[in-house]
């Protein structure tokens, strides 16, 4: 069922272009082409980028200087491309989603050395040259949503909370994207106006299109003879079918249309939960509007400071991640992120997708998840965490129901001085997975390197 949001943009619009068109007037560009869009029956693949910080334990507590491969986020599989596999004590978290998830395995990022100055290239080139892959997917007619304001959603839970703007969404070369950190304010930029003129009809107990009717009643009232037949004829047309349509259409809840968040301080550990659940929440009710087609929620900055008191009063996520803490310290705030990344997930299941009856959100939609660093201790990016989730609109190729887990080490292209005993020293440079996501969804391959094989049914 199509939501809402778009729906009601679409059939107020309607009316307009409509009474226009039979007057032999001119659209003045209501924008009717992208928002009949919103009705079409066409899969449209929504894109998620999941970018969490300090890496996910890849290697065990006594890894070593660059690591050992056999920590608490890579599952343990019986060959290279498998779909049985044992998840570790962080990608566990994940279970729920097992079914719908692709681990891949062999990837670097920059020179694999980097620490934490990998958000800078995370999603993006290795010569940090090029916008962001969410900026390019955003800017291309293949995925554009109903509001071009919203092209790329960027969504930062705490990132840069305490001054420190580490983030990981470029516009070009040089122009780094500030995420909005506030869910109350994100919620207010993307639903606000829609949220006003659905309350505002409400409290004057009026149909939402009656503003636009008023005015086509008034010009009405100027017109005469045929000029004046021809409109009524369209009118009573177009009543018609906005009277049969809205006994269809959602309730203002399922697009979250004058549902604001709850306001918490989110420079508060006591609120964090709270407040990272809040965006989630907005930025799948705007996939789920169809205002939005792709999205980027970055969970902290690179060496985060807020404790998370789930797990810890002591340290802070960063210093957990260092292990200057214990190992429960260690895994849980680990864990965590993880934790985030499956909420997310449950809240794409929540929603109708707006473009395929009967479908969920999440049967349309691919989420990345990923981080910055693949471990925290040793502070490298050699054989990074890189999980793809969900439906894809059928595109992803995650095995027969029980997941999959493929190591793309066979088509690497970069090479490491040191390696890991599990991959070796060979490795897929990272700008490449992000080319494949581009071919996937329609969008020609922004970054030097080609793509890889074997992820998406549409792709090599």
């Amino acid at each position: 069922m199509t939501h809402l949001y778009a729906r009601r943009v679409f059939l107020r619009n309607l009316v307009v272009a409509a009474s226009a068109a039979s007057l032999g007037l001119p659209l003045f560009g209501c924008g009717g082409g992208a928002r009949m869009s919103a009705l079409a029956t066409a899969a449209k693949l929504k894109v998620v980028f999941f970018v969490v910080p300090d890496g996910l334990a890849v290697d065990s507590w006594t890894g070593g200087g660059f690591g050992d491969g056999l920590g608490l986020w890579h599952p343990t599989a019986n060959s290279g491309d498998s779909s049985d596999f044992e998840l570790r004590e962080v990608s566990a978290e994940l279970t729920a989603h097992r079914a719908k998830s692709l681990y891949l395995r062999g990837l670097m990022l920059g020179e694999g050395n980097s620490g934490h100055n990998g958000w800078n290239l995370v999603l993006r080139d290795r010569a940090a040259q090029l916008p962001s892959i969410d900026v390019i997917l955003g800017r291309d007619p293949a995925m554009t949503g109903l509001n071009p304001t919203f092209r790329s959603l960027f969504s930062g839970p705490h990132a840069g909370i305490d001054g420190s703007p580490w983030f990981v969404s470029w516009a070009d070369a040089k122009t780094i994207r500030t995420p909005e950190r506030d869910p109350v304010l994100l919620h207010e930029a993307v639903f606000g106006l829609a949220s006003r003129a659905v309350r505002a009809a409400q409290t004057r107990g009026k149909h939402i299109f009656e503003p636009a009717l008023a005015d086509i009643h008034e010009l009405r009232q100027r017109l005469s003879g045929s000029q004046k037949q021809k409109l009524e004829t369209q009118l009573d047309s177009i009543e018609q079918v906005m009277a049969d349509m809205e006994g269809e259409l959602p309730t203002p809840g399922e697009c979250s249309v004058g549902n604001a968040p709850d306001t918490h301080p989110i420079a508060s550990a006591e609120f964090r939960t709270r407040v990272q659940a809040a965006h989630e929440r907005v930025v799948a009710n705007a996939l789920a509007c169809g205002i939005t087609r792709v999205a980027t929620i970055q969970i902290a900055r690179s060496a985060e400071q807020l404790n998370i008191l789930d797990v810890t009063s002591a340290k802070n996520p960063h210093d957990c991640a260092h292990r200057y803490a214990g190992t429960q310290e260690w895994s849980g705030t680990r864990k965590w992120y993880a934790q985030r990344a499956k909420l997310f997930m449950d809240e794409l299941a929540r929603y109708d997708d707006p473009d395929v009856d009967g479908d969920k959100l999440i049967d349309h939609t691919l989420v990345v998840v990923t981080s910055e660093m693949a471990d925290g201790a040793p502070e490298h990016q050699i054989d990074m965490p890189l999980l793809m989730m969900g439906g894809a609109s059928g595109l992803l190729r995650n095995g027969d129901g029980n997941g999959r887990c493929f190591s793309i080490a066979s088509q690497a292209d970069r090479d490491h001085h040191t390696g890991n005993p599990v991959i070796g020293k060979r490795f897929v440079d990272m700008p490449r997975i992000w080319n494949t996501v581009a071919a996937a969804c329609g969008v020609e391959p922004p970054y030097p390197g080609g793509v890889v094989n074997g992820i998406f049914s549409n792709v090599g």
